[in-house]
């Protein structure tokens, strides 16, 4: 659904830490923004990234145009789905 907007996934580091899933860098933002949680009360677990990595996604996306790409994607599946008033 949203494989053209995200970065290809690179190649496996073979030194530090291993780069989290879109998806779940996604799940976490959206998280954050629906019930306007702190950053530090971010959920904790498998399917979530950690705060550090979801805020460097988010600056990243912020400045290279795809978090508007993503929020336009959004809002066009909630308008399809008359989830949107």
């Amino acid at each position: 659904m949203f494989d053209d907007i995200f970065p290809k996934p690179r190649e496996k580091r073979e030194q530090g830490m291993p780069h989290s899933s879109f998806r779940y860098v996604l799940k976490t933002l959206l998280y954050l923004l629906i019930t306007g949680c702190r950053w530090c009360d971010v959920p904790k677990g498998e399917i979530w990234t950690s705060k550090s990595s979801a805020h460097r996604w988010l600056k990243r996306w912020q400045l290279d145009g795809r978090l508007e790409a993503l929020q336009a994607r959004i809002l066009g599946i909630g308008q399809e789905k008359r989830l949107i008033n």
